[in-house]
């Protein structure tokens, strides 16, 4: 039997290399995702890789090892060709692992290739991981193949020591299995931070064993809203939690991988999957239910019930015994304070702590400032650094903590120049539930938001408003996978993808060496990865960009179409669906009348999604607009003439297609360049409670030949929106008894000053926004 292995092993080895011999020859390419800081070319010779390498890392290195066993998985997986390990480092065919460097940063590596071997030696193991997976991410296909390392010399560092994403398991459970695949994800990515949003509202998913019913009655909800209406609901149970034993398996995991796993307790908002198991924690006092719905919940944690801050402090000790990690993140975003002005506890805790309200915080602002700080101490205390969601800010900031500011910039420079470190994960670039693409229809459901790959990738997560020494509070970015929306894990690979691969050269590579056009020119030798791991991934990087100009003549558009490198672009006008046998794009064209384009590009080896758009031409085609009331500079369009290019929006707000007004009236005026006849005005506006877009409140109408003097054409005020409409567009045609002779449009629109009663958000400041409009 021995020498029958014996005989079979050879056999086998002797396939291998005569497979290898047959297979293509293929050429290592270091220009990777992130991109490294330094590639130099050699003369060394190219390093072939076959069947009889070798990697060779230093005796006794538990980690080092650990990276030696996963740069052989992942050559065999990437080759078929699994080099042996050994601790002998003399001879030739050699990779060869050591984390000798000499550099101040630990994560930094020099990666070297000759004809005998490859050397990867780290500032610490972390460092020579790296250096394995710009090795792994050069290989630029998969399958058989004789793969030959050019000789390089590569130095390469981290811009950020915290590179972090963020899941969320609360809102959707993902299984075990699935969560190691998205510590893979991060690996393959530079990632070292793994932020795990393990309670909120709608589940609790983390084993207490001091507090069973947090996992016997939190983590399940009877049902879950459908899509973006909170009147409909699935009717299935959905839950799950993590035992600690597997919540262990899960930090070695990730230790293996030299990413850190950060748990996630939100307080004392978020709460009312815990309430539900243990209402005496709420003001009330319940009863309470584990939520079905999504949004911002007015129950939270009774702030001045002392068994609330014992319940707080028994979690968070089982929690840190559980995560040796740094750091540990308590929330403290999104909690309303209605409860606490009407609850006597927290009444008496205000006045006993002389927590009063002043020009900048209200007492009840201030009492979650003492209530954090107190958890805060607690964590610091056991020799954890402490982290919260940017309203950590508000009513004071808990000492020691880092603050993760996702509002905005604002959170990250406030502390910033408080002396605190500040993560960058800003909702406006960094939150990768909201859709990659502004052609909805065609998306899975997702936040009605839009972050396409460009936006994530042009983030500078430090500000120019910063000096140089508050500047190095910026200690690293995240990006956030909120899943109210993700059902499976399949849709959190979609919507991650490959969007956190322009959020890790952000993290990774200095702003000086980024280029967009390179960056995406570099990724389908990523993708190849992705592939490999059947990972399920967004290509709308490699659809058509459709580009609208105004024309000589009004009335009609010029249309430019671009696609990435390699691909011949093919597109219709009538609304069929583009094949190769439709109108191939060679030079810009001109649009004269209302169609829907629709494009697809084909590259060697796929086709691109489809991008549509319904163009809409009028009179008022490419018109300029001046606006007497300018709108508000967060949504002011993508282009001056944003309400006349023929372009439409659609429900998500943040595209750019829309200008929006807060708490001021739209008036503007619309010049058609020459008097023509008029007889249909035509105005759009969007509609979407849950971000505060509100309709308007009436219209007017005036016309002028000369622009000086107007004739009033129409007024019409309107009703207040009643509760419970879902989001929609509206379009208010005005129809004119007759044709007039016009040259100027004047419109004017009233927007809902503040939000009605009904709403969350009741006497805040409304939205107004407005798109295209058109003159017949």
């Amino acid at each position: 039997m021995y020498l029958k292995q014996i005989f079979l092993g050879a056999l086998g080895l002797l396939f291998a290399t005569f497979a290898q011999a047959q297979a293509p020859k293929t050429t290592a390419n270091y220009r990777v995702v992130p991109l490294p800081q330094e590639i130099s070319n050699t003369s060394a010779g190219a390093f072939a890789l076959n069947a009889q390498t070798r990697i060779a890392y230093p005796k006794g290195n538990a980690a080092l090892q650990k990276d030696a066993e996963l740069l052989a998985q992942y050559l065999f997986e990437a080759t078929k060709v699994r080099p042996t390990l050994t601790t002998n480092a003399q001879g030739r065919n050699l990779i060869v692992l050591s984390a000798t460097l000499k550099n101040n940063n630990k994560e930094a590596y020099r990666l070297d290739v000759s004809k005998d071997r490859i050397s990867i030696n780290g500032a610490s193991a972390a460092g020579t991981f790296y250096g394995i997976q710009t090795l792994r991410k050069a290989i630029p296909q998969t399958g058989a193949q004789k793969l030959f390392f050019p000789s390089v010399t590569i130095n390469d560092q981290p811009r950020f020591g915290y590179r972090g994403a963020m899941l969320d398991v609360a809102r959707h459970f993902f299984s075990f299995e699935e969560v190691k695949t998205f510590i893979d994800i991060l690996a393959l990515h530079n990632i070292n931070r793994f932020h795990w949003h393990l309670t909120d509202d709608q589940g609790w998913r983390i084993e207490i064993k001091k507090y069973p019913r947090l996992t016997e009655v939190s983590s399940m909800r009877p049902e879950t809203m459908v899509g973006h209406d909170a009147s409909k609901f699935d009717g299935k149970p959905h839950g799950g939690f993590y035992t600690q034993e597997q919540a262990r398996a899960i930090v070695k995991y990730a230790a293996d991988r030299h990413i850190m796993v950060v748990p996630e307790i939100d307080m004392p908002g978020h709460m009312v999957a815990a309430l539900a198991a243990y209402p005496e924690l709420g003001c009330t006092g319940g009863p309470y239910k584990v939520r079905t719905t999504w949004g911002v919940a007015e129950d939270v944690l009774c702030a001045g019930n002392e068994r609330t801050l014992k319940f707080a402090k028994d979690v968070l000790s089982e929690v840190m015994n559980i995560f040796p990690s740094e750091y540990l993140y308590i929330g403290g975003d999104e909690c309303p304070k209605s409860s606490w002005e009407k609850c006597s506890r927290c009444q008496a805790l205000i006045k006993e702590k002389g927590l009063a309200t002043d020009e900048k915080h209200t007492a009840e602002e201030r009492l979650q400032s003492y209530f954090m700080s107190d958890i805060a101490n607690f964590i610091t205390a056991h020799g954890r650094k402490v982290g919260g969601w940017d309203e950590i800010l508000e009513g004071g900031i808990a000492p020691n903590a880092t603050v993760l500011s996702w509002r905005g910039m604002e959170g990250g420079i406030e502390a910033a120049r408080l002396g605190h470190d500040a993560i960058m994960c800003p909702v406006s670039h960094l939150y990768l539930d909201y859709y990659q693409t502004a052609d909805r229809e065609s998306e899975p459901t997702a936040f009605n938001g839009f972050i396409p790959i460009e936006r994530t990738y042009d983030f500078n997560p430090v500000s120019p408003k910063l000096t140089a020494n508050e500047a190095k509070h910026i200690i690293g970015v995240q990006a956030n996978v909120w899943t109210e929306y993700m059902k499976t894990f399949k849709q959190v690979e979609y919507m991650t993808l490959p969007r956190l691969a322009a959020a890790s050269e952000v993290q990774w590579t200095m702003p000086e060496k980024k280029n967009f056009d390179d960056f995406a020119n570099r990724m389908p030798q990523l993708l190849n990865v992705y592939n490999l791991n059947k990972y399920n991934y967004g290509r709308h990087l490699f659809n058509v960009n459709i580009d609208v100009t105004a024309a000589d003549k009004p009335g009609s558009i010029n249309i430019t179409l671009t696609a990435r490198k390699g691909a011949t672009i093919y597109y219709t006008l009538d609304g069929s669906k583009p094949t190769t046998k439709s109108n191939r794009y060679t030079q810009t064209f001109t649009v004269n009348k209302s169609c829907k384009l629709r494009t697809i590009a084909v590259y060697p080896s796929f086709t691109s999604g489809e991008n549509t758009e319904d163009l809409l031409i009028s009179k008022a085609t490419m018109a300029n607009v001046k606006y007497n009331v300018e709108p508000n500079n967060k949504y002011p369009g993508l282009s001056p003439r944003e309400l006349t290019n023929g372009l439409q929006g659609n429900v998500i707000f943040n595209s750019g297609r829309w200008v929006g007004y807060e708490g001021k009236d739209l008036d503007l005026t619309i010049d058609l360049g020459e008097v023509k006849p008029i007889r249909l005005i035509s105005v759009r506006t969007l509609v979407s409670p849950s971000q505060w877009i509100m309709p308007h409140r009436g219209i007017w109408m005036w016309v002028s030949t000369d622009g000086k003097n107007f004739e009033d054409i129409y007024d019409l005020p309107a009703e207040p929106m009643p509760a419970n409409k879902p989001d929609y567009i509206d379009t208010d045609n005005v129809l004119l008894p007759m044709p007039k002779d016009a040259r100027y449009v004047r419109i004017k629109m009233l927007s809902e000053k503040s939000m009605p009663a009904w709403h969350p958000n009741a006497g805040k400041t409304a939205w107004l926004f407005v798109d295209e409009i058109t003159v017949e």
